[in-house]
């Protein structure tokens, strides 16, 4: 008989990621236009600007994320052997999770997460990905149905709605397949090795126990599994893999030089969307990125799919040539992001009153009055930031399905501290240099 060659891609992080036969629908799923429009969108937005070699995009992420789903399946697999209910689930509900952690990334907009900050309607990249999941203007749907999977179940583990929680949790919780990769990926294209964690022994623990919570939902069976790590084994792992988090985001994702360019970018664009709904941006630029900006990120799929790092670099050079007066913003903060000049200064706030929200609702509200709302030339910059959500725990237990599964923090005095509530908090404010005497104005009043 022939003998049927997986598929395989070389990645730096995972080695090789094999795709078997029998999941062959995963290769249609990746040769979709939405997939691969993820080529162009890059993991880490503007962190290339402060550390050179992160230009590694969501598509190789995505990879990355279905790998460690599916590495996940088989020791979960491995593990439950003789629990026929158990492996009958899995081999029934695989193609489902490996399905939604290719697909998690694909409503990101361009720079990644500085889309959701920009505008309202791409704040929940996740809401932008199942539209995409299930919209019958999407290829997606097609190659789902086609391989006998519902696209509303592929939606409902992304969106944690699945009936089966512990699958739900490979795609989606603080054990995830998303966070192991990232923070890998994350960390070797910067250099910042302060990422790195013992992944291969965080898979090696991972077995299930029973959602505390399910008896008094009547919960029982699958129903009531979640995800967790082996008490005795996975706990120090774990412990190092929310470290890794913590360390990864003072360090790389909310670096003082990283957040200025995304300032930087944040202002561009909402003077481009002031520009598309008025006077109009400059001719020539592109039509989609024009709709983009003019409806402020809320367009219909086809034009989504356009709207790619590519294209809106390509209008950012046609607008850094502008000489027309009415452009002079727009030409300034194009030129300065192409070309990497530091536009904005920046106004750190480190006493403890001044991290509040309620701090930076007054500044931000006096700041609107005087220089208008639109953060053409200003941005604030409050981080509130925890590594491990108690609300949300990773969980421990002894590895049989009637073990009742605990907390964490339970028995880890690290994870009481990532969820403490002291926790480092950044309140920085970017401006242009000639709103400088403004601004020092209404902080002093406000202090």
């Amino acid at each position: 008989m022939p003998y049927a060659r997986p598929k395989v891609f070389r990645d730096p992080v995972h080695g090789l990621i094999t795709i078997n036969p029998e999941d062959e629908f995963l290769v249609d799923l990746i040769n979709t236009r939405e997939v691969q429009r993820l080529r162009r969108i890059r993991q880490l937005g503007v962190s290339s600007m402060t550390y050179p070699a992160a230009e590694h995009s969501r598509f190789v992420h995505s990879l990355g994320v279905l790998n460690f789903s599916q590495r996940i399946l088989d020791e979960l697999q491995r593990r439950y052997a003789k629990e026929e209910r158990i492996c009958n689930l899995i081999r029934e509900k695989a193609k489902l999770v490996k399905a939604a952690a290719l697909l998690h990334d694909t409503g990101h907009g361009p720079f990644s997460h500085a889309c959701e900050r920009a505008f309202e309607a791409g704040k929940q990249h996740e809401e932008r990905s199942m539209s995409i999941i299930s919209d019958p203007e999407s290829s997606v749907p097609g190659v789902l149905s086609a391989a006998w999977i519902k696209p509303e179940e592929v939606r409902a583990i992304i969106s944690k709605t699945f009936p089966y929680p512990f699958l739900t949790d490979i795609v989606s919780s603080q054990l995830d397949a998303d966070r192991m990769d990232y923070l890998l990926r994350d960390a070797a294209a910067t250099g910042v090795h302060y990422g790195q964690f013992d992944s291969e022994w965080v898979l090696h623990s991972l077995c299930l126990g029973m959602d505390p919570q399910a008896r008094e939902n009547n919960l029982s069976g699958p129903e009531a599994c979640r995800l967790c790590l082996e008490r005795k084994r996975g706990v120090h792992s774990a412990e190092q893999l929310i470290g890794a988090r913590l360390h990864m985001s003072m360090q790389v994702y909310f670096h003082r030089n990283t957040r200025r360019w995304e300032a930087h970018l944040l202002c561009l664009f909402h003077e481009a969307a002031r520009l598309a709904a008025g006077p109009g941006l400059p001719k020539g630029t592109l039509p989609s990125i024009a709709e983009y900006f003019a409806r402020k990120g809320a367009v219909n799929h086809a034009t989504f799919l356009q709207v790619d790092e590519a294209a809106v670099l390509a209008c950012v050079g046609l607008w850094a040539l502008q000489k027309d007066e009415e452009f002079a913003l727009l030409s300034k903060l194009a030129a300065a992001f192409l070309n990497r000049e530091k536009l904005l200064l920046c106004r750190e706030f480190t006493q403890p009153e001044h991290l509040t929200a309620q701090f930076k609702n007054r500044l931000t509200t006096a700041l609107a009055d005087q220089l208008g709302p639109e953060m053409s030339v200003w941005v604030a910059d409050w981080i509130g930031f925890k590594s491990y959500k108690l609300s949300e725990p990773i969980y421990l237990s002894e590895g049989g399905l009637d073990s009742v599964a605990d907390k964490a923090q339970n028995s880890s005095f690290l994870f009481r501290a990532f969820g403490g509530s002291d926790q480092p908090s950044l309140a920085r404010l970017y401006f242009l240099p000639e709103k400088q005497a403004v601004i020092e104005t209404e902080i002093a009043k406000i202090v």
